[in-house]
């Protein structure tokens, strides 16, 4: 394998680290905004006594982050071994 062929998968454990990193911080932005929002200050009493139903659209974010972050790591250490054992 060329030497070129590893730098392209240090590349994309990078790449792959940042787009975590960002939908980990994304997440994080679209929780406080559906939280802290006017709607939700006039939320249905019923809702409130009983209990506040589990929203699964704002765990996406932060899990694809987490799986993004994981192959990205898992692409450095690759690319880092195949770069040293290459001749």
């Amino acid at each position: 394998m060329l030497q070129g062929n590893y730098q392209v998968v240090l590349g994309l454990g990078a790449f792959f680290i940042l787009l975590g990193i960002v939908f980990i911080l994304w997440n994080r932005r679209e929780k406080n905004k559906y939280y802290n929002s006017i709607l939700l200050t006039q939320r249905d009493i019923q809702e409130t006594i009983t209990r506040e139903h589990e929203r699964f659209w704002l765990h996406a974010w932060r899990i694809g982050g987490w799986i993004s972050l994981i192959v990205g790591i898992v692409l450095l250490i690759m690319g880092g071994i195949l770069w040293h054992m290459a001749p």
